[in-house]
């Protein structure tokens, strides 16, 4: 088992790795030997050592970003995802803008300043403005916005477009309706400019020719995290209340929409090699 460092971006990674390894030690105890679930040194590793480690067979199963899942999606069991349980029905993202603006569309959006959120959640937030800026015929993001960058804080994001200090904001609607529930001002004084389609944003996934034993012991505990205290710390670490099992095809326009993102990327990186 191993998890990619970019699943958990401003999360505190020690806090993380010690309750995995609670849980891990909790859960093969309880086993009884009947089955050992062994973890990568540290659980949490850098995202090219888990891909080499899949594609070695060292590592089943991995917990990964949308983006390294598609890397993957050739050795992935397509029978067996495990996805947090608001995940399950994809995520959808917002780009809020003040209302005294005058943006009306995307496009009229060139030349400001966006600010998005740094979350698990949000890590394909770059990926659906690429894709955006291209389904209207506009340049992509680093030629399009006078600047972009993200915040760990909900609040840096979405203050300083209602204070004016920015012109538009990046969250997902979840974080969106807590922010607009703790300050109903803000939810007067924003507006949505665009909404992505839904996403899964991360996922736990499963090499194609794990023992098909150990996969089903490892699937009843991961689907029953919350019945121990261990499991319950990896509830909260995640945001979750319990993990939900779905075949790999409901990630299929999530890895769409990644894979036209990455053919933008190779697009633009060759024609910066042609003038170069």
């Amino acid at each position: 088992m191993a998890v990619s460092t970019d699943t958990l971006p401003g999360v505190n990674i020690n806090d993380a790795r010690a309750a995995y390894m609670v849980w891990i030690n909790d859960y093969t105890k309880a086993q009884s030997g009947r089955f050992t679930a062994e973890v990568v040194p540290g659980i949490f590793i850098l995202s090219e050592e888990l891909l080499r480690g899949v594609r070695l067979g060292t590592i089943d199963c991995f917990g990964v970003t949308a983006i390294e899942f598609t890397k993957l999606a050739d050795l992935a069991d397509p029978e067996h995802l495990v996805l947090q349980d608001y995940l399950t029905d994809g995520i959808d993202y917002l780009l809020l803008v003040h209302n005294s603006s005058q943006f009306r569309r995307i496009a009229d959006a060139r030349g400001t300043v966006i600010l998005w959120h740094r979350h698990r959640d949000t890590v394909l937030i770059p990926a659906w403005i690429d894709t955006l800026l291209a389904a209207n015929n506009l340049p992509r993001s680093e030629q399009f916005f006078k600047s972009s960058s993200s915040q760990d804080s909900l609040n840096q994001v979405v203050l300083p477009v209602f204070f004016h200090r920015a012109d538009a904001a990046c969250v997902t609607r979840r974080s969106w309706e807590t922010a607009v529930e703790l300050n109903p001002q803000i939810g007067r004084d924003l507006r949505i400019l665009e909404v992505s389609p839904r996403v899964i944003p991360t996922a736990i996934g499963f090499r194609r020719d794990c023992n098909a034993n150990a996969l089903s012991l490892l699937l009843d505990s991961m689907l029953h995290f919350t019945d121990t205290p261990s499991g319950r710390q990896m509830a909260a670490l995640y945001q979750t209340n319990r993990f939900i099992e779905r075949p790999v095809s409901v990630m299929k326009g999530t890895l769409d929409m990644v894979r036209q993102y990455e053919r933008l990327s190779a697009s633009q990186a060759g024609s910066r090699k042609g003038h170069s």
